[in-house]
């Protein structure tokens, strides 16, 4: 894997506006996309990893089985037909998708080979009636028009980044930080010094592990603001995962890992108001260097941390400590769903995180999310109906 560098690219493709007719048909299309859903979108996933398996490592294999992917893009299109005259409402939606492009290191030669296989699925699934030269024209142009703009911004990003592609680190130290879960620090093979990240930023990470044909990509947060040139990922054990259980049982100090730069939008930002932190699990890793910036602000800090129990709980000691340090100004609460309860940090319960335990969160508050989907999505959604901003991330196909 080599490293390279990066330039804006304004117009990838010949920039050609949409004539009325052209716009037209893109709008006619609407209400077959929507009665098409993802079956649209699965057979385009299917087919271009089919014909381009080397597109493998940027797909995760469970968001595929799962439909998350498919349900995404199909939604993705459906919008960017319906906004096809003005892209206004959805741009914000068009630069999360670029800033999950440049985590996985999509590069401007990947899209021709995604919009080929794209056109010729709609030419296949749309009404053949409705499948004539102009409508091809249509789409084409439509397609290397949103590409243009993703390129645009994937490009300005990538020229930020310290290294464009994916560079070789070691890893340095492993450090065991409950029953199912264990950190890795790496320092890059060069010497190079490491940019600091923002706080709540990933890495995306390339494995090729033994007896897989691809490389497979995990968005791994960086737990641990960085020190003496490292940058530690925390992962947890599970049970048929490919990745987790090479780093689990086979990953030793010295082994050489591939990464890319830092990356991801969640990230913390400094102010004077109070700070609620909900962590679902190992969705606190991401949190950690929030937290730890947020006490040194001198905020008030409340983390609800939702565990198993306290033998898959990360971190206690690390809380525990903060608790002795600030006092009243860093309060966590715990929900161990079940197992025992060993050493608690500070507040717990033996029972799930129930939409009530949110009821003293308003809107003044800064709120940040983490955890497994179904969590974020009840979370998220309850906050919302009360006028309630969350940050959050879903460290792969957003929920819709």
């Amino acid at each position: 894997m080599t490293v390279a560098s990066a330039s804006i690219i304004n117009n990838y493709f010949e920039s050609k506006p949409l004539t009325p007719e052209h716009i037209q048909i893109i709008i006619d299309s609407v209400p077959i996309l929507e009665h098409l859903d993802v079956q649209l979108t699965e057979k385009f996933y299917k087919r271009l990893l089919k014909q381009n398996p080397e597109f493998k490592p940027f797909f995760n294999e469970t968001h595929q089985k799962l439909l998350r992917q498919p349900r995404i893009m199909i939604h993705f299109l459906i919008q960017y037909a319906k906004n096809i005259q003005d892209l206004t409402p959805m741009i914000d939606f068009i630069k999360k998708i670029a800033s999950k492009h440049v985590g996985l290191q999509v590069k401007p030669e990947h899209y021709p080979k995604l919009g080929q296989v794209l056109i010729n699925v709609i030419i296949n699934l749309f009404p053949k009636q409705l499948v004539h030269d102009e409508f091809i024209e249509a789409w084409t142009l439509a397609y290397q028009n949103l590409a243009n703009l993703l390129i645009k911004l994937e490009s300005e990003q990538y020229v930020e980044k310290p290294w464009y592609g994916f560079k070789q680190f070691k890893v340095t130290r492993l450090q065991r930080e409950c029953s199912d879960v264990k950190s890795l620090y790496i320092t890059p093979v060069d010497g190079s010094p490491i940019p600091k990240p923002k706080r709540g930023q990933y890495l995306c990470m390339r494995w090729l592990l033994p007896g897989e044909k691809h490389e497979i990509t995990r968005e791994y947060s960086i737990s641990e603001y960085p020190k003496n040139n490292e940058y530690r990922i925390t992962v947890r054990y599970i049970p048929g995962g490919k990745v987790s259980n090479y780093i689990h049982n086979n990953i030793n100090v010295g082994d050489i890992v591939y990464s890319g730069p830092p990356c991801g939008d969640c990230v913390y930002e400094s102010s004077s108001k109070n700070l609620v932190f909900l962590a679902g699990g190992n969705g606190v890793t991401a949190l950690l260097p929030m937290i730890e910036a947020g006490l040194t602000e001198g905020r008030q800090v409340k983390l609800l941390y939702s565990n198993r129990s306290t033998d898959s709980r990360s971190f206690g000691k690390l809380f525990q400590s903060y608790k002795l340090q600030y006092g009243d100004r860093f309060q966590v609460v715990e929900f161990l769903s079940r197992g025992r309860t060993i050493d608690p940090i500070d507040k717990f319960y033996r029972r799930s995180l129930t939409l009530e335990d949110l009821d003293f969160i308003v809107p003044e508050d800064d709120v940040y999310l983490i955890g497994p989907r179904t969590y974020m999505k009840m979370i998220e959604d309850y906050l919302k109906d009360r006028n309630i901003t969350v940050k959050l991330d879903y460290f792969g196909p957003r929920e819709i």
